[in-house]
């Protein structure tokens, strides 16, 4: 199994931040809510202990969904390998290098009070927000150049390969042709040499006329 070179997590604070801001919002329209019901629908007021309950209610809420928030996030992580990145958050999403097509440092509003970043390696996926973005991005940067370097040392070495493959596979074919060159001259230094060595034929006095 292959080991990540790098663990990189979201900032959780910036995550949580704009979640928390969502929830103070609805909890101040549901207390005008009932404050206007109350007040202008039934013309009473609301008594201090009601008041007082209400606000303990909401921020006891505020304050759960901020620990589950941290926990839920705090489980996202980014895995950088040699050939691709790998997002496990609700489920996991890899991004592999050969789908790169730029590299954009994002910052935002909450990014900039929480000293974050986001970087945008391609239209569908981006990593962050994240602390210390610049130092992230100049190792995403370096990662990019030895997974082009050694993608482009591959090819080469694939056509190496192919190339000796190639002469190993004409060799044999050029051997049959030098040995078929051969064999011809051979038979026929044969064929003269058993022609001078045949007898005359004839007695042996026409042999002596």
């Amino acid at each position: 199994m292959e080991l990540p070179q790098y663990t990189l997590r979201p900032n959780t604070n910036r995550m949580v931040a704009p979640w928390i801001l969502k929830l103070l919002g609805l909890s101040i329209l549901f207390y005008g809510g009932i404050y206007f019901n109350v007040r202008f629908g039934m013309g009473k007021e609301i008594p201090p202990i009601i008041n007082i309950f209400i606000f303990v209610f909401l921020i006891v809420m505020v304050v759960t969904q901020i620990i589950l928030y941290n926990v839920r996030f705090g489980k996202y992580k980014y895995s950088f390998y040699t050939s691709r990145v790998d997002y496990e958050a609700k489920s996991t999403t890899a991004f592999y290098f050969k789908d790169f097509r730029e590299l954009e440092l994002k910052q935002g509003i909450f990014d900039k009070l929480f000293d974050t970043g986001s970087i945008k390696l391609n239209k569908d996926f981006v990593i962050g927000p994240v602390s210390n973005v610049t130092q992230v991005k100049s190792y995403i940067e370096q990662l990019l150049k030895y997974y082009a370097y050694m993608h482009e040392r591959y090819k080469s070495l694939q056509q190496q390969s192919s190339m000796q493959q190639q002469m190993a596979a004409s060799q044999p074919a050029r051997a049959g042709q030098e040995q078929a060159s051969v064999y011809p001259q051979q038979g026929t230094r044969l064929q003269s040499q058993s022609s001078s060595q045949q007898v005359p034929q004839g007695s042996p006095q026409q042999q002596a006329r």
